[in-house]
């Protein structure tokens, strides 16, 4: 991850991919979620209910191609969730 990437995150912790998010979900580690807009919803089904009941806010990028290459990975990334600073 180039030097850019990090500064754009450089105090809170992610973890990008459905399955990943999932994992933080549910040991409550997540602060906010950003979801790439081009994905569709019944993949996101889980996630949503999972944040059904919590105070995660959520943004919307513009594609999974553009919000992999922000976060640093050469591959689409369908999620990306901010971690608590523990």
């Amino acid at each position: 991850m180039s030097n850019e990437k990090v500064a754009r995150f450089n105090k809170q912790h992610f973890v990008v991919g459905l399955k990943e998010t999932l994992k933080a979900l549910k040991r409550d580690q997540v602060a906010s979620l950003i979801i790439a807009q081009d994905v569709e919803v019944h993949l996101l089904a889980r996630v949503f209910s999972q944040i059904n009941h919590k105070n995660i806010s959520i943004s919307y990028f513009q594609s999974k191609q553009a919000l992999g290459k922000y976060v640093g990975i050469n591959v689409n990334a369908t999620i990306v969730a901010l971690l608590n600073e523990n």
